[in-house]
Order: structure tokens, then sequence, then C-alpha cells
């Protein structure tokens, strides 16, 4: 599935996969939010429908930035002109596929995204195309009790359980993952500077 992005695309040999996990990673407040929230935009513009769990941002800010890329209006001005904004997010609705924003405490587990992609399918009818997870190391696994602190192996359990819910969802998926701090000081990046390490990027597909 296109992500939206010709660049990227060619780097992914099309774009991403059903059934997959793809992470985004980089430092706090490099972007890594706004660059999922722009390819679910890109998709739902396609027709798909989806779901965005945020574990750090809240519901509001949330929506509040992707009414603002949909619109093309600052944020200061959609709360200042209600009326224009609903206008405009309607009609671009009216071509787009259904998407929901939902707010998770930090600490849930893949049980709680499960259970909240099964309630938006039951009550709106709506096939869920892709899934945006804002981001991965908020999340705690459910098949093993590990400490927080130890990231590889919380980590390894985490990106496993997303992307068996990839498989079994057939969802296009998407997460973030922080650098860690021998990152601060990098131009260039690889493996060593993601936070929780080898264990992300082995169960990854991209």
């Amino acid at each position: 599935v296109s992500t939206g992005w010709p660049q990227l695309d060619r780097l992914l040999y099309g774009g991403f996969s059903r059934g997959e996990l793809n992470i985004f990673a980089g430092g706090s407040g490099s972007g890594k939010s706004l660059v999922m929230m722009n390819i679910a935009l890109n998709w739902l513009q396609q027709g798909l429908s989806g779901v965005y769990i945020t574990l750090e941002l809240s519901e509001e800010l949330t929506s509040l930035r992707t009414d603002a890329m949909l619109t093309q209006m600052s944020t200061k001005d959609i709360r200042k002109d209600i009326d224009t904004t609903t206008m405009k997010v309607m009609l671009v609705g009216k071509k787009s596929g259904q998407y929901r924003v939902k707010a998770l405490p930090a600490q849930s587990n893949i049980n709680d995204i499960r259970s909240y992609i099964k309630e938006v399918q039951i009550q709106t009818e709506i096939k869920v195309d892709f899934l945006m997870i804002d981001y991965l190391d908020l999340l705690m696994p459910v098949s093993a009790k590990v400490s927080p602190n130890d990231l590889f192996v919380k980590d390894k359990y985490v990106s496993e359980e997303i992307r068996n819910l990839a498989m079994e969802t057939q969802c296009i998926t998407v997460t973030a993952s922080q650098l860690n701090r021998s990152a601060v000081e990098e131009i260039e990046f690889d493996h060593s500077h993601i936070s929780g390490g080898l264990s992300k990027i082995m169960t990854a597909d991209n």
C-alpha cells in the first residue's frame, strides 16, 4: 500500500504491506507523530479506514494536529473559527475513509488495542485497514511479566505482539520508537541508537 510519498515508496518497493510491523525511529521532538499522522491522512484520502492509538499525546491535541493538516489551517485558526473547520473537515470526510483517534494510558498492552479495534468495528461496522500506535516504547507486554527497566526484553515481547496483531487483523501497522541517549550527539544513526536495540529491529519488517 502506497504511503502517499513517492520517495518513501521507492525505498519500500511500493509501500507498506498488510500484516507487517513498520517502525519510525527518532529522537524526542523529531516529528515521529507528525510523520505517522501525515501517512494516516494519505491513507484516508486513498479511501482506507483506520485507528490512531496515542499513548503519549491527548486525543484532543492529536485530533487538533490532524485537523490542521487536513484543512491546511493553523491550530490557532481552527480554534478561532470552528464553523469553517467543521465544514472543511466534513467536505474532506465525504471522499475519505473512516478515522478514529483513541488515547490510551502509557503502560497499556496489545490486548487494550485489540479490544478497541473490535469495539470500533462492532460500533461503526467499518473495516480497519490501518493501525498507528504512537508509540511502541510506552506499551507493556502481555505474554510475559517483565520489568519496565529491562528495555531489551520488554521491547522484544511488545514488538512481537504488535506484529502478531498486524498479522491477525491484516492491518497496515505503523509505530514509532525513541532513540537512546547515545544518539544525542550523532548526525547519522544506526541500530545501536534505537532504544531497546536489536530486539525491535529483528522483529520489524521495515
